[in-house]
């Protein structure tokens, strides 16, 4: 998509980094715009349209800017803008840029298009003092707020801003030489409905920093953003295997990776596999999760790839949160998989909707013939533990079940 999307040409004529470094000395505010419908709108009109879509939407955004001003159009349907001056004249260009986003754009003498959007704003020296930190600051600010706050302006300020600290922390962990010390795995257990056993352990992302214990999912997009996903997975897949061996824990570990970076995911871990082998570790305890693995085309290649695996590692492998975004049946259907982690949400659907009690029962009857074992996720009352072990679900994974923990070796 973004090829598709022509950058914009800013009034300078010139690089970000040539600007900054113009820049380094003089007070600004740093605006991200985050176009909240710009997907909606690439699905319904087409690339031509939003090509057309993104130039306005650039125009409007230059039109409020002076000459020492600055605008990039960066992921495609965002925008990262520098506006030079003391807060007041910046906060006065941010309302005339509002004003400007708030006009409907003309398509057509028939349609009209609102656009719904996220302003981020930051204050540069006066909030953060490292022009670069405070770009990331604000980039994570703005991605913070995206699931948790409506449209509207918000100012990522320390005085007035109750997540500041909270992201600060988490940024400040990042930037530390040593941040894969503060990694450290949780284990959730998986309960076998047929022996009343745990089966085996997801082994979760936890981040150990300043004596708290912090729940990985909400740096995702940090360590997307700052391209150290695989490597902190990388740390966590070492640590659980080393104490799986330390332990003598013959359970099944379970490690979700992206599908996104399959292969490297792959290469990275039997290089891992193949080192811990030869400490005595049993590869044939190792699950590997894929979560959204429906947006590969090519079903045939990735089974390709699990049937060198599993001769050569003898490892098995599951789809995660099926029921979920754009998981399909073709998934199941295509891939030889070894467990299907039904999605919590799906079990919760069942009281509103009873279509989703057939299908999952439907599921259950067609996981016999393909030999594949089903995983109910997001088990947190007894109610929902009966409702899955009478479907014929095999395996229970939730609260109600098992809190994920992380051992006390890894905290002292």
């Amino acid at each position: 998509m973004h090829a598709l999307i022509p950058k914009i040409k800013n009034k300078l004529h010139t690089s970000r980094n040539k600007y900054l470094k113009k820049l380094t000395h003089n007070e600004c505010c740093i605006v991200h715009i985050d176009i909240n419908n710009f997907s909606f709108f690439r699905f319904k009109y087409g690339f031509n349209v939003t090509n057309k879509l993104l130039e306005i939407i650039s125009e409007r955004i230059l039109s409020i800017l002076s000459d020492e001003d600055f605008v990039e159009n960066i992921y495609a349907d965002d925008f990262i803008v520098f506006l030079t001056g003391n807060k007041n004249d910046c906060f006065k260009k941010i309302k005339y840029l509002k004003e400007e986003l708030d006009k409907p754009i003309l398509l057509n003498e028939n349609t009209k298009i609102k656009l719904y959007y996220r302003i981020s704003v930051i204050h540069y020296p006066s909030d953060i003092q490292n022009l670069n930190e405070a770009i990331d600051y604000l980039i994570m600010f703005s991605r913070f707020i995206k699931s948790k706050e409506p449209e509207g302006i918000y100012y990522f300020d320390k005085t007035e801003s109750p997540i500041f600290e909270k992201l600060k922390t988490f940024i400040d962990f990042i930037y530390d030489v040593n941040f894969d010390k503060h990694l450290v795995p949780a284990f959730q257990g998986i309960y076998d409905l047929n022996s009343n056993k745990i089966f085996g352990y997801e082994v979760l992302t936890r981040v150990y920093y300043n004596s708290k214990i912090y729940n990985a999912s909400q740096l995702i997009d940090m360590f997307q953003y700052f391209k150290i996903n695989i490597k902190s997975d990388e740390v966590i897949i070492n640590k659980a295997l080393q104490y799986k061996i330390d332990t003598n824990d013959h359970s099944v570990y379970f490690f979700n990776i992206i599908p996104e970076y399959f292969y490297q995911y792959i290469e990275m871990i039997t290089s891992i596999l193949d080192a811990y082998k030869n400490k005595g570790l049993n590869t044939s305890e190792i699950c590997i999760e894929l979560t959204e693995i429906s947006e590969f085309s090519k079903f045939d290649e990735i089974n390709k790839t699990f049937k060198q695996l599993k001769e050569q590692y003898n490892l098995m492998f599951a789809i995660d949160d099926f029921g979920s975004g754009y998981s399909n049946l073709n998934v199941f259907t295509s891939l030889h998989i070894d467990f299907l982690k039904i999605d919590k949400e799906l079990i919760e659907n069942v009281k509103n909707n009873p279509i989703t009690g057939y299908l999952l029962k439907a599921v259950t009857e067609l996981s016999l013939f393909r030999n594949i074992a089903i995983i109910g996720e997001g088990i947190d009352s007894a109610e929902k533990l009966r409702f899955i072990n009478k479907l014929g679900f095999d395996y229970a994974q939730g609260f109600y079940i098992s809190n994920p923990k992380v051992p006390e070796k890894f905290l002292t």
